[in-house]
C-alpha cells in the first residue's frame, strides 16, 4: 500500500508541468496564428498612391499637369514595378502618351514613351533627303515644314509648302544606322539620307507625288506642346 500511494504520488505530481508545457504551447501556436493573420490582413491593406488619368490621354499626347491626378491602389508585384507613383509626377509631365489611357485608369511606365507616336489617322512617309536640304541635326520628335519644288532649274520654277508642319518619326543616317529615338548629341556628326515623318493620312497621296516629281526641303520648326498635331497640305 505504501509503495502504491508513493506511486500514486508521483503520477498526480506530474500533471501540472506536462499541463504547462501544452499550456505554453497552445499560446504560443495562438500568437503565431495571430501574428501571420495580422501580417496577411496589412499585406492585403497596403496601398500605394499612384498616378492615374484624370481625363482621357490620347496616343502621342504629350501629358499635361492637369491629365493627372494621384489615388491609393493595391499593387502586387509585378505592377508596383511598373506603376508611377505620385513621386513620378514632375518626370510623367512632359512625357508623349504610346498608348489610350481612358480616365480613371492607373498610369503605368509601358504608356509612355520618349519618342513620337503615330495618331490613329496618322501614317510614316519617308523622303530621300540631300545634304543640302535638310539641317544635318534633324532628330526625331523635331518638328518640320516641307516644301515642295518643281521643276528646279528652269524659269518656270516655283516652291509652295507641302507640309505646314509634321513630326519627324525616324532619321535614316549615311552610315545606314536609323533612330528612332532622340540622340544626345545630334546626328553624331553623320549627314540624314532619309527622314520619316508622321502625315494625316489624308495628305499621304500628296506627299508621295511631291517624293516622285519634286525636289522637297526639310525646314526644321520650333516646337510645339505636342507632337502629335501635323497638319495637312
Amino acid at each position: 500500500m505504501t509503495a502504491l500511494s508513493g506511486a500514486h504520488r508521483r503520477t498526480v505530481g506530474s500533471l501540472p508541468f506536462h499541463l504547462e508545457r501544452r499550456m505554453l504551447a497552445g499560446i504560443l501556436l495562438v500568437g503565431l496564428s495571430v501574428a501571420g493573420g495580422l501580417s496577411l490582413w496589412r499585406s492585403a491593406t497596403r496601398t500605394t498612391t499612384v498616378l492615374v488619368a484624370a481625363a482621357d490621354i490620347q496616343p502621342g499626347q504629350v501629358i499635361q499637369g492637369g491629365d493627372l491626378r494621384v489615388a491609393e491602389a493595391h499593387l502586387d508585384s509585378n505592377l508596383a514595378a511598373l506603376a508611377l507613383t505620385n513621386s513620378d509626377l514632375a518626370a510623367t509631365v512632359g512625357r508623349t502618351a504610346a498608348n489610350a489611357i481612358h480616365s480613371g485608369e492607373m498610369v503605368v511606365r509601358p504608356d509612355l514613351t520618349t519618342g513620337p507616336v503615330l495618331g490613329a489617322d496618322q501614317v510614316a512617309v519617308t523622303i530621300p533627303v540631300k545634304a543640302d536640304t535638310i539641317y544635318p541635326g534633324v532628330r526625331p520628335t523635331d518638328e518640320v515644314a516641307v516644301l515642295a519644288t518643281s521643276d528646279p532649274g528652269k524659269a518656270d520654277s516655283r516652291t509652295v509648302t507641302l507640309l505646314d508642319r509634321a513630326t519627324v518619326f525616324d532619321v535614316g543616317l549615311d552610315q545606314g544606322v536609323v533612330r528612332s529615338i532622340p540622340a544626345v548629341a545630334a546626328n553624331q556628326g553623320a549627314t540624314p539620307k532619309n527622314i520619316t515623318i508622321a502625315v494625316p493620312r489624308s495628305a499621304a497621296e500628296v506627299v508621295a507625288n511631291a517624293i516622285a516629281n519634286s525636289q522637297l526641303t526639310i525646314v526644321l520648326l520650333p516646337q510645339q506642346g505636342s507632337g502629335s498635331k501635323q497638319q495637312g497640305p
